[in-house]
């Protein structure tokens, strides 16, 4: 009887040892678990944290940005008021705040309400700001209290001891270690947001810079081209060749114009202006003028059209030196009316002589109101094989560098020593004796000839 109690008894204690063993076991698995369930959990959020944050729109301003970050933040922590404040130009300035309301639904608080104002005077207040500006950040949260008697904490937003802004919770007495983690890797995350943003608008700056000076350049090169067209038209019984050199500020215009049937207006002359202004300036006088070309009577009649017309507009504060000449495929003369430009040069190639021809020069069209009928028309006979040269001042005051100034005279006297030819040829020649060597170098103005021969 005894042996079987005390039988009983160490049964008993086993059993019991093995309970509490169990239960011991069982807890400690139970914890155990918990823990790695929680450091999963954990895990799970700051993934779903930094791949939110990473998938944030570069396009959008910094405020959207902001604002996203702080409504997943305030999402996953519930509780707290959560506000962003920016470093931006040394200041700090305000960017966006977010809380739960009593729906449990974010909600974004604008810069205007009382609790957003009253945190941003009392950390612009905060002392040591500065020095955790100017430490490159700190790792530990900066306490806090409002005139409520809210405590609050300020985390700074940095990365690598760069300080990007501060982030301000207010609202929760004491967060837990593992709140405190997600808001520090928040802060990491919205540091490179921050950053990304600065890179972002500063390349897109530069690009839209780069673009826009792209189109201004296509929409001047456009212009240009206007002023002074590449191309010529083929004109019966006619040959006509130009020679176009622009400057770094184009000035100089031609254009020509078909009047009717069998006869032909040039334009060609030189801006006050110069680039820009002068290519505007100068379309829009010739769009002007061939406005004006349906009711044509003489190449005078058009300019002093134009000229009244210059002058009751008021129009910008320039005016171009300008010879039109009008001429026919069956006509032996030519109409020369002139505004201020450089007299033509005759070239009696077969009669072996060139001249210039004394006509009334006239003044600048659009200079001021000239009076009733300040342009005249001048005839002059053409015969078979004679040219033509017109030309702008550039390449007689400018030739090229270290080659003197070169007169109508002098012009004149090199047509006289060429024999006929083409007026390609003519022209090729011609220029290889103003400006020798330096043909090509940028000249300070544009060098403009144009060339008619009467075949």
């Amino acid at each position: 009887m005894k042996n079987t109690a005390m039988l009983s008894s160490a049964v008993f204690s086993i059993l019991v040892s093995i309970i509490i063993y169990c239960y011991t076991y069982d807890n400690v698995n139970e914890k155990r678990s918990e823990e790695i369930k929680q450091t999963k959990t954990e895990a799970e959020i700051l993934s779903y944290l930094h791949y939110n944050l990473h998938l944030i729109n570069p396009q959008k301003g910094l405020k959207e940005k902001v604002s996203f970050g702080l409504k997943l933040l305030s999402e996953i922590l519930k509780e707290p008021v959560f506000s962003c404040f920016a470093c931006i130009n040394k200041d700090l300035e305000f960017i966006a705040a977010s809380k739960i309301n009593s729906s449990n639904q974010q909600q974004s608080i604008l810069d205007e309400d009382p609790l957003i104002k009253e945190i941003s005077t009392k950390i612009k207040n905060l002392t040591n700001y500065d020095s955790l500006i100017n430490s490159g950040g700190s790792s530990k949260a900066v306490e806090f209290v409002n005139e409520n008697k809210v405590k609050g904490l300020i985390f700074t937003i940095e990365l690598y001891s760069k300080v990007y802004g501060i982030l301000v919770e207010i609202g929760k007495d004491k967060l837990s270690p593992m709140e405190t983690r997600i808001i520090n890797e928040f802060c990491k995350g919205m540091s490179l947001v921050i950053e990304n943003h600065h890179r972002f608008i500063s390349q897109n700056n530069k690009e839209i810079k780069t673009n826009k000076k792209k189109e201004s350049e296509q929409i001047l090169d456009n212009l240009y081209d206007y002023m002074f067209p590449a191309s010529i038209p083929t004109i019966p019984g006619w040959e006509i060749a130009k020679y176009f050199y622009p400057s770094a500020n184009r000035a100089d215009f031609m254009d020509i114009l078909n009047i009717n049937t069998d006869k032909y207006m040039i334009l060609f002359g030189k801006c006050s202006g110069y680039g820009i202004n002068a290519a505007i300036y100068v379309n829009k006088l010739k769009l002007i003028i061939r406005c004006f070309i349906d009711n044509f009577q003489s190449p005078a009649k058009i300019l002093n059209k134009v000229s009244n017309y210059l002058n009751s507009e008021m129009m910008p504060d320039l005016f171009v030196d300008v010879t039109a000449i009008t001429f026919s495929p069956i006509d032996n003369q030519i109409t020369v009316t002139m505004a201020g430009n450089t007299l033509p040069i005759i070239n009696r190639t077969r009669s072996g002589f060139a001249e210039i021809p004394e006509l009334e020069t006239g003044i600048p069209l659009g200079l001021f109101n000239q009076g009733t009928e300040p342009y005249k028309d001048q005839l002059i006979n053409i015969m078979p094989g004679d040219g033509i040269l017109l030309h702008t001042d550039g390449i007689t005051d400018h030739p090229g560098k270290d080659k003197e100034r070169v007169s109508n005279e002098d012009l004149k006297n090199i047509l006289d020593k060429l024999p006929e030819q083409g007026a390609d040829e003519m022209l090729n020649n011609l220029i290889k004796e103003i400006k020798g060597n330096n043909s090509n170098e940028l000249p300070e103005e544009d060098h403009s000839i144009i060339y008619l021969k009467a075949e």
